[in-house]
């Protein structure tokens, strides 16, 4: 008999820790871990489906996609898919979930309820980072082998282009408009900006050494983006093209997110296995949560 958990008004975070084979879970309101899921295996990439009701993780190394309940707090069944499931997204209110295979150079359209994997849509080499834009009916897959991302029509669930960007590409953002898509370029320390109207490259900017992960402000106006090789995350004036500061996060930071309200850039760093809580306002650092060892949270977080 499943067991349900006192219900949390408040925003939650879900920090994927891949070293210590468990997920915390952090009241971001309290600002302090008040669960850890115990029952998954390297758990690496996240996202939040069925308006957060679902949260779901994947894990290369078991092949395996793991989906949570969010009233239990557990895992409520386990789906085997592809050879190294790492990135993933889900169609808002749905339960469709699309998963990039590192190993299988394809992204997966899995049902939720059932597992089945409904399509399998060929991609570049290593895909990683996964944008959704329903609006367009659009998936933007970073293929970090083949310095590209690919461009997958929803309603054929087909490929309709591969533009190339800069050398590794791996975390992904979406503008609020979906005008602009982001590139992470972790080997040339560069992020890539496409225009989704024109389906091309528009500008290159640097930022940090070793780039990881990014997101976008709800304003539209900023990208956020982690430095992994400089414990920090880089400001971009998206007006400018330009890098107009750093935050200093903690040692090796990856997974980066904001809360629903937009108030707080959410920041995981690998390296000391915490979550760093900033004010979007200030850039200071109000909070930091330890999480476990390996912590990762590669995509979507934070469950309002």
């Amino acid at each position: 008999m499943a067991i349900f958990l006192p219900a949390y008004a408040t925003p939650l975070a879900f920090i994927t820790n891949q070293l210590s084979d468990t997920i915390a879970v952090i009241d971001l309101e309290s600002a302090q871990r008040i669960h850890t899921i115990k029952t998954v295996k390297s758990p690496a990439g996240i996202a939040r489906c069925d308006e957060s009701r679902i949260i779901i993780a994947t894990s290369p190394d078991e092949h395996s996609l793991y989906i949570i309940d969010r009233r239990t707090w557990s895992v409520s069944s386990t789906i085997k898919i592809g050879s190294g499931p790492l990135g993933v997204n889900c169609v808002p209110g749905g339960q469709i979930a699309y998963v990039a295979d590192w190993y299988d150079n394809v992204v997966y359209a899995v049902d939720i309820n059932s597992g089945a994997a409904l399509h399998k849509i060929p991609v570049g080499k290593a895909p990683a980072g996964l944008a959704l834009d329903t609006r367009k009916q659009r998936l933007y897959v970073a293929n970090r082998d083949s310095n590209s991302v690919s461009v997958i029509d929803l309603s054929t669930h087909r490929s309709i282009t591969e533009v190339s960007v800069g050398h590794a590409p791996f975390g992904m953002a979406i503008s609020p408009d979906g005008n602009e898509v982001f590139a992470v370029n972790v080997r040339s320390s560069t992020v890539s900006v496409i225009d989704t109207l024109k389906l091309k490259l528009s500008a290159e900017i640097e930022v940090g050494e070793w780039p990881y992960c990014a997101v976008v402000d709800r304003s539209g106006k900023h990208l956020y983006v982690t430095n992994q090789e400089e414990d920090s995350v880089s400001i971009v004036d998206l007006a400018t093209r330009r890098e107009t500061g750093r935050i200093e996060v903690g040692e090796t930071p990856e997974g980066i997110d904001l809360t629903a309200n937009g108030k707080n850039l959410l920041v995981v760093n690998w390296g000391e296995g915490s979550l760093s809580v900033i004010d979007i306002q200030t850039h200071k650092t109000i909070h930091k949560i330890k999480a476990g060892k390996g912590s990762r949270s590669f995509g979507q977080f934070v469950a309002p």
